[in-house]
């Protein structure tokens, strides 16, 4: 017999309201600086592992690979990253984060903590802590259930 608590009020998608205004309220805080936040997120993913070639980075990052190449297209025009042939692959390039994407990699994880400080307003660090746990185990558990399709 299914649960009778939901996660929708009347309908409502909050996980879907959650993820969208915070896209568009980072979208927002990147403006000024020229970028979205699924290009930030592409820059980030190279900090962390630069080199990667499209498909892993797509893979990384759970997305199309066309999506992925459009992301890079509009980075590489902008200067944020380069594409160098691979050593092991002379069919296929690795991605690479410039100076100019590290600097601004900076600037974003300010803003990741001052879009945190605005979602999070008036929630206690223990209802936080649970609520990031229960998150974390429905990612999971979703995750579990994908693979096994």
């Amino acid at each position: 017999m299914p649960k009778e608590t939901s996660l929708s009020d009347d309908n409502n998608p909050v996980f879907q309201d959650i993820a969208r205004f915070r896209r568009i309220t980072f979208d927002a805080m990147l403006k000024p600086h020229d970028m979205t936040m699924s290009q930030g997120w592409v820059l980030v993913h190279l900090l962390r592992e630069d080199g990667l070639r499209q498909a892993e980075l797509a893979s990384r990052m759970e997305i199309a690979t066309v999506t992925t190449s459009k992301l890079i297209d509009r980075l590489e025009a902008r200067g944020f990253v380069e594409r160098r042939a691979d050593p092991e692959d002379r069919r296929s390039n690795r991605i690479y984060a410039t100076e100019k994407a590290k600097a601004l990699v900076k600037i974003m994880t300010k803003k990741v903590f001052d879009l945190d400080e605005i979602a999070n307003a008036g929630i206690s660090d223990v209802d936080l802590q649970t609520t990031l746990k229960v998150l974390h185990k429905m990612r999971g558990n979703l995750k579990t259930a994908i693979s096994r399709r």
